[in-house]
Order: C-alpha cells, then structure tokens, then sequence
C-alpha cells in the first residue's frame, strides 16, 4: 500500500482510484480507521451468520465513535458499530446472540487498543 501526498492531502493510491485521507475533502485517518473496523465486522458476521446457516441480509452498518477531548492526542475511545439486519423473527435472537463473536474474529478490532471500547449492535428491520 502506497500513500502520496495528492493536491489536498494525502491518498491512498489504489488501481480503481486513490482514497483521500484528508478530513476538510474526504476521510480522516481516524475516519477510515473506524470504517475499517466497521467494514471488517461487516465481513466477520457474514461469515458467522453463513456458519450458522440463518438466512439474513445486512442492509446497512453505521458506525459512531467518540474521541477522548481531554487528551493531547485525540485518541479513539469509543467505536459504535450498528447493523440493520433483515432476518426471520425466529432467528432474530441466533443472530443476536451470534454479535459477540465478531469482535473476537475481526482482525481489525483485535489490533486496535484494547483500551478501545468497541460495541456491537443489531438492529431487525
């Protein structure tokens, strides 16, 4: 992976087009880091709702997060992640119960601070 300063910023260079790191145009570096976990827990509860064999449909993930005002370094210290989740009303509580085994198996999340409260949340549309 590849970054260069680009005319706002720096981007990440990728063959389908660059990703601008640059909170005033695009994504901040602590923007992206949230996306990327949000992302990656995304892809593990697919995964884990398929092992489990409940049929679903992830129809959005939001993610929040909150920064720790008070420190020099505005570091991460909270990060949200909700998703809408379409799935039969029987197996709404699997897949409910099926939510604490994501952050365990995101890679993304397990390399983050573990000072770094990440929550995991559905929501049944």
């Amino acid at each position: 992976m590849d970054i260069v300063r680009g005319t706002n910023g720096f981007d990440v260079i990728h063959e389908n087009g660059n990703w601008q790191l640059n909170r005033d145009t695009g994504f901040s570096p602590t923007q992206a880091t949230v996306a990327a976990v949000a992302a990656c827990s995304g892809y593990v509860y697919d995964s884990i709702l398929e092992k489990k064999r409940i049929d679903y449909t992830i129809e959005n993930i939001h993610a929040d997060f909150e920064q720790d005002q008070e420190a020099v370094v505005r570091v991460l210290k909270k990060i949200e992640v909700t998703f809408t989740l379409k799935v039969a009303p029987e197996n709404e509580a699997k897949a409910e119960k099926a939510l604490h085994l994501v952050k365990k198996s995101c890679p993304v999340a397990m390399s983050l601070d573990p000072q770094i409260e990440i929550i995991e949340k559905v929501i049944f549309s």
